[in-house]
C-alpha cells in the first residue's frame, strides 16, 4: 500500500510538472492580447480600433464611448479581437503560400487613397483623426493588400455550372422581367381649388415651358418644381395608390383631373408609356452570373476561413477572450472604424 502511494506521489508530481512546463508554453506574451499558432496578435492593434471607435463615436455625436468594463464596450472589445485574430490567421496563411507585397505596391495603394482625400496631407488627417500614425496606416494597406492577394487564391474557382445558372433562372425568371413604366410629371398643392387652377392653366397651354413655369410657381414639391415636376419613370408600387391609379389610367400627354392623395392635390400628364418586357435567359444571363459567382465566392471564403479558425491555436490574453467578454459568440453590436473580416476590393482608412 505504501509503495502504492509513492507511486501516485511520484505520478502526481510527474504531470503537475508537466502541466505547469505547458501553461508557461502556452503563455500570451506581454503586449499581445493573443496568439495565433505562436503569432503574437499586437495589443498597439487593439487598442488603436478602440481609439478609431472613440473618435467616430464623438464626431457623429451619438454620445461617449461605453467604458471598459460595461456591456456595450465588451461587445466592441470581442468584435475587435476577433477580427484582429481572424486578420493574423489570414497574414499567418499568406505567409506560409509565399504571398507578399512590395513597398511600391503599398505606395501604389496609399497614392490612390490620398487621391480620394484630396491630397497626401489630406490622407494622413483622416489617417490622425481615425487614431492612426503613417506606419500604422501603411501597415493596414499593406496587410489589406495580402488579404485581398489570398482571397482572389481561395475564390478563384468558385464559378458557376450552365446548370446552376439555368435552374437559378427558371427559379427567379419574372425577377427579371421588366415592368410596364409610365414617365410622369405633376404638380402638387394644398387644396382642390389650387389644383383646379393648375389644371385650367396646363390644360389650356400644354407645353413644357408652361409646365416649368406653373410648377415653379405652385408646386410644393420641392424635389421636383424647378424641374417642371418631372418624376421620371415610375412603375406600379412605387407611388401612392391614387397617384399610381391615376397614372396607369391616363392617356399620354393628357394632362389629369386633380387627384388627391395623402400629400396633397397633384395634376399629372403621362409623357412617355414604356410596356412591360418579358425576360430571356441570354438577357439574364449577366446578371445571374454576377450573381452565382458572388454568393459561391463568398461560401468559398467563408468554408475556408471557419476551418483554419478550427485548425488554428489560438490563445487570448487575460481580459481578452471574446467568450468571457460577452455571451454572444456574434456580437450584433458593430465596431466603428472597422473594416470587415473578408478583405475588402480596396483598402481604405
Amino acid at each position: 500500500m505504501r509503495k502504492l502511494a509513492l507511486v501516485a506521489l511520484a505520478l502526481a508530481l510527474v504531470l503537475g510538472a508537466a502541466a505547469l512546463l505547458a501553461a508557461c508554453g502556452n503563455k500570451v506574451p506581454q503586449g499581445a492580447i493573443a496568439t495565433v499558432d505562436g503569432t503574437p496578435v499586437p495589443k498597439a492593434q487593439f487598442d488603436q480600433y478602440i481609439a478609431q471607435a472613440k473618435s467616430s463615436a464623438s464626431s457623429s455625436g451619438t454620445g461617449a464611448f461605453p467604458s471598459p468594463g460595461t456591456t456595450t464596450y465588451n461587445r466592441y472589445a470581442a468584435e475587435i479581437v476577433n477580427y484582429l485574430v481572424e486578420q493574423q490567421i489570414v497574414l499567418n496563411a499568406a505567409a506560409k503560400d509565399g504571398i507578399t507585397i512590395s513597398d511600391a505596391q503599398v505606395q501604389s495603394q496609399l497614392s490612390a487613397i490620398a487621391a480620394q482625400y484630396g491630397g497626401t496631407q489630406k490622407m494622413y488627417a483622416a489617417a490622425k483623426k481615425a487614431g492612426m500614425d503613417p506606419g500604422q496606416l501603411k501597415t493596414y494597406v499593406r496587410n489589406s493588400l495580402i488579404g485581398q492577394k489570398l482571397y482572389q487564391k481561395i475564390i478563384a474557382g468558385a464559378k458557376p455550372s450552365a446548370a446552376q445558372m439555368q435552374a437559378y433562372y427558371q427559379k427567379n425568371r419574372s425577377s427579371f422581367d421588366t415592368p410596364a413604366t409610365r414617365t410622369v410629371r405633376h404638380v402638387l398643392v394644398k387644396t382642390r381649388a389650387q389644383a383646379e387652377t393648375v389644371y385650367a392653366l396646363l390644360k389650356a397651354h400644354d407645353t413644357n415651358a408652361e409646365w416649368a413655369k406653373v410648377a415653379k410657381r405652385y408646386s410644393i414639391d420641392t424635389a421636383t418644381k424647378n424641374s417642371g415636376g418631372a418624376l421620371g419613370a415610375i412603375h406600379k408600387g412605387e407611388m401612392v395608390k391614387p397617384f399610381e391609379d391615376a397614372a396607369f389610367a391616363l392617356a399620354l400627354d393628357t394632362v389629369s383631373r386633380p387627384v388627391h392623395s395623402q400629400y396633397g392635390w397633384h395634376v399629372l400628364e403621362v409623357t412617355k408609356i414604356t410596356p412591360a418586357k418579358k425576360s430571356t435567359y441570354a438577357s439574364a444571363k449577366s446578371s445571374i452570373l454576377s450573381t452565382l459567382t458572388s454568393q459561391l465566392q463568398q461560401k468559398a471564403w467563408t468554408a475556408w476561413l471557419t476551418g483554419q479558425q478550427k485548425a488554428a491555436k489560438i490563445l487570448y490574453a487575460v481580459g481578452f477572450d471574446p467568450k468571457l467578454l460577452t455571451a454572444s459568440p456574434s456580437p450584433s453590436a458593430s465596431v466603428s472604424g472597422s473594416p470587415s473580416v473578408a478583405p475588402s476590393p480596396s483598402a481604405s482608412t
